[in-house]
């Protein structure tokens, strides 16, 4: 089953998301010749996603962004296999690790305002780490640097599983016994570095992270997103593994993960990265989101929670349980694309560039 909600409205389709009547009002003076291009990309879009992602199995929703307007989504395969629920541009997804660079807007939110700084230790914030607490910064938490072993091994350890319950304190409890960091220097990726700032932003906001991001971003963007790790409801695609067998996750902690939204609503947060382009203005995504970005592999860089690839693009990629996700950010910061699916063998990567080869280049302005 292929659901699209391409926000033309060139046949006055009924809205498939809460904004699509605002984002369809604002391109109705769309020169004639641009409302035909985006027709078409809209259909290509669709039938990539028909082409890409199986009605049978876990699927895929995705959605195409310009400056904040969604210009194109779509979704295909299944939200829940046994009572054969579609994959709708509706449903919801844990977004994984995409949902870091939220953690680290709220880092860089509160250091603005003068109550913190990311040269500060960690153990300045966070109480009972080992040694390592009074050398290791937020700064080196943010880039990966920390050499922090990720608190999964520690949980699985001490024999807690994925589907067994494990919240914010007892994965800080865990990490806590991490008293030797990983050999070497430079980029490591951990999940315990994210857990950690999540602590930060409660002890220097008095707000626990979910509370701060709803209250200080969410809200005040009009986000229709939630930091709420193992969420269910109607509108939440189930997680499956390789074999189809439901992947129902126990663990509660967050600042890495958590983040239970649409790529639609992923692709309009995705506009404040323009904030960085002369003459454009975001209180959430500055230039200090960039600062001190480290070599990660084969040319690519780290920076607040993203990735500056090669070609000047922004990506971050999740996976948590059966949950899979890819956002990217255009290098000129005006296109934005969000794929999210709910198996590990749902197509993520091969819809993302088969959308970039669609949309690329971005629809120039005229008038």
């Amino acid at each position: 089953m292929l659901a699209t909600a391409s926000l033309i409205a060139l046949a006055g389709c009924a809205p498939t998301s809460q904004h699509a009547g605002r984002v369809s009002a604002e391109t109705s003076n769309t020169p004639r010749a641009e409302r035909a291009t985006l027709e078409d990309r809209s259909t290509r879009s669709d039938e990539a996603v028909a082409e890409l992602v199986s009605a049978k199995r876990p699927g895929c929703s995705a959605a195409v962004g310009r400056e904040g307007l969604v210009l194109w989504a779509g979704a295909g395969g299944m939200a829940d296999l046994k009572h054969k629920v579609p994959v709708t541009t509706q449903t919801r997804f844990d977004i994984a690790s995409v949902s870091k660079q939220f953690t680290a807007t709220a880092i860089f939110m509160l250091q603005r305002e003068g109550k913190l700084k990311v040269s500060d230790p960690i153990g300045k914030y966070v109480s009972g780490l080992p040694a390592w607490g009074a050398s290791v910064t937020l700064d080196q938490l943010i880039h990966h640097t920390s050499r922090i072993p990720d608190y999964w091994v520690e949980l699985d350890d001490i024999g807690i599983g994925f589907s067994d319950p494990a919240d914010q304190a007892t994965t800080l409890d865990a990490i806590r016994r991490e008293t030797t960091l990983e050999p070497g220097s430079g980029f490591l990726y951990s999940n315990s570095n994210y857990v950690l700032l999540a602590e930060v932003v409660r002890k220097v906001s008095g707000q626990k992270l979910p509370q701060f991001l709803k209250e200080r971003v969410f809200d005040p963007l009009g986000l229709d997103m939630v930091l709420a790790p193992t969420l269910t409801g109607d509108d939440i695609a189930l997680s499956y593994d390789d074999d189809l067998n439901l992947q129902i996750g126990g663990w509660t902690s967050y600042g890495h993960t958590g983040i239970i939204t649409t790529p639609s609503e992923l692709v309009r947060w995705g506009d404040q990265y323009r904030g960085l382009l002369p003459g454009i203005q975001s209180e959430f995504i500055q230039d200090d989101f960039f600062d001190g970005a480290v070599d990660e592999a084969e040319g690519e860089l780290y920076a607040a929670a993203m990735d500056i690839e090669v070609d000047g693009d922004l990506n971050h990629t999740g996976r948590m349980g059966g949950y899979i996700s890819d956002f990217t950010v255009s290098a000129d910061r005006e296109l934005t694309i969000a794929v999210m699916c709910n198996g590990h063998t749902s197509p993520r990567f091969p819809l993302a560039s088969a959308l970039w080869e669609i949309w690329r280049p971005v629809l120039e302005k005229e008038g």
